[in-house]
């Protein structure tokens, strides 16, 4: 942003903990919101406003020896004390990330600066706010207020804030509505176990139609303390999520339950996700080993049972038996609605009718069957890179699964890295 083409409010002094850092803290945050892109002339630049920080001039400066201990996010802000925005580029970075104390908004500082930007976030694409002292209900409800403005934003960190339950309610409610968002940041947020719940609601949503409310593709979730109890409820997400690519539960507890529920998670998510880093979880060779296995299956396979009435087609649209649609309303998109983990889509392949395997005799069992045991393959569908080290596999339990990956892949380890055809990785070790 130029400086010269808004008009910029400055924080009562008194109110932080010294005229110094008051300036240096403003100063940070001015700096963060002039960041951004013009999308017309294709330049990106960081502009610090040339203007002093404080009220006092350096005479005042001078004579004021007493320093008021008041931390930023322990005032109230008003939005007239904060900068307006007046510029003909468009803003599509935001950087409000701390690294001190000293440096975090605070629920309060933070509602005041999203109070500021109302009409300003169209073309945001980029919102950092990690590490901003945001606390609970509170202060992820100003989030959720901000987001439903970001009718563009693409990338979301709210990574080190103690967000706890506070993901129920408005935030939830903003992520439902936010169709551009595609990365979600949320590494060391203390989530829990109950405060994932809300989370993996959103995420696990489809339309009518089957096609996924939310789109985020990657989503990162480590260091928030979830255990096998929360992982449950992740496997349970990641069965129906259509979207997720790139997941990062790292660092939590899941423990070898854990793993074993995210390995379930996975038959159910069909080869969609392409990238876990489940490392530093005590998954044990136990837990290690169930996600591995899972990881080791390049194709994946979709069971379905129709029961259909006389007189009725089976639903498939075909070519040869391949299916390229679904008939409208048709018994395969009815056990698609009841079944979204197992829903069959165009360019699955059927492999199996009621035992029968040969094409003629599947096509026959589906033209006159009216009890239908179907088996369809989703070919070539398969996650491309896992992360499992530091799990206390032990040497033994290290050596087992490396021998297996050598053995179900073919695969050449290199260090703790196993390379396998396709360009697919698994890391691993023995800590």
């Amino acid at each position: 942003l130029d400086p010269g083409a808004g008009k910029y409010g400055l924080l009562p002094m008194a109110a932080v903990a010294s005229i110094d850092s008051a300036s240096a803290w403003l100063s940070k945050r001015l700096a963060a919101l002039e960041t951004f892109k013009s999308e017309e002339d294709g330049l990106e630049g960081t502009t610090c406003s040339s203007r002093k920080t404080s009220q006092f001039d350096e005479t005042e400066r001078e004579e004021d020896d007493e320093v008021l201990e008041v931390r930023p996010e322990d005032f109230e802000i008003k939005e007239e004390d904060l900068v307006e925005f007046s510029t003909d580029g468009i803003l599509t970075d935001i950087n409000l990330a701390g690294t001190t104390p000293d440096e975090e908004l605070g629920n309060a500082g933070f509602q005041a600066l999203s109070l500021s930007l109302a009409n300003k976030v169209g073309n945001l694409r980029r919102l950092s706010l990690r590490r901003c002292g945001l606390s609970g209900s509170a202060g992820f409800r100003e989030v959720g207020r901000l987001l439903t403005r970001c009718c563009s934003l693409e990338v979301l960190d709210v990574s080190n804030n103690d967000a706890g339950e506070g993901l129920r309610g408005e935030f939830c409610e903003a992520l439902d509505d936010a169709r551009s968002l595609r990365v979600l940041e949320m590494r060391g947020c203390g989530l829990r176990d109950r405060g994932l719940d809300p989370l993996c609601a959103v995420l696990e949503r489809v339309d009518e139609a089957l096609r996924p409310v939310v789109a985020v593709q990657k989503l990162s979730l480590s260091t928030n303390h979830i255990t096998p109890e929360g992982a449950r409820r992740l496997g349970s997400m990641l069965s129906t999520n259509l979207k997720l690519e790139d997941l990062d539960i790292s660092d939590n507890d899941l423990q070898e339950a854990g793993g074993e529920s995210i390995a379930e998670g996975l038959v159910g998510n069909k080869g969609r996700l392409q990238k876990l880093n489940i490392s530093h979880n005590r998954l044990r060779v136990g837990g290690a080993r169930a996600v591995l296995d899972r990881f080791l299956e390049t194709d994946s396979m979709i069971q379905m049972h129709i029961k259909r009435l006389p007189g009725t087609k089976h639903g498939f649209v075909l070519d040869g038996m391949t299916v390229t649609g679904l008939e409208f309303m048709g018994w395969v998109e009815k056990h698609n609605e009841k079944h979204p983990s197992e829903a069959v889509f165009a360019g699955d392949r059927i492999v199996d009718v009621n035992g029968k395997t040969e094409d003629g005799d599947m096509i026959y069992e589906l033209t006159v069957g009216e009890d239908l045991d179907i088996k369809l393959a989703r070919d070539g569908v398969c996650m491309k890179n896992l992360d499992i080290c530091y799990n206390l596999l032990g040497t033994k339990g290290s050596e087992e699964l490396m021998k297996l990956i050598g053995s179900r892949r073919k695969g050449s380890m290199l260090g703790n890295q196993a390379r396998l055809p396709g360009g697919r990785i698994v890391l691993l070790n023995a800590y």
